[in-house]
């Protein structure tokens, strides 16, 4: 198995519960809660996505 690389927020992700998921060797946050609750958060309220993976 290799070694994804990680983004400075990886550890907050962690510490959330985020499901975890590889995308293009990067370690990243799939969802936190579920999916449909973080729709609603996000239509009634705001959402972060983590960029950093992007350069």
């Amino acid at each position: 198995m290799r070694s994804l690389k990680k983004t400075p927020l990886n550890q907050a992700h962690h510490a959330l519960r985020a499901k975890m998921t590889e995308f293009a060797g990067w370690e990243l946050p799939a969802w936190y809660t579920s999916i449909l609750a973080e729709h609603r958060a996000v239509r009634s309220r705001a959402g972060m996505f983590d960029v950093s993976h992007m350069g």
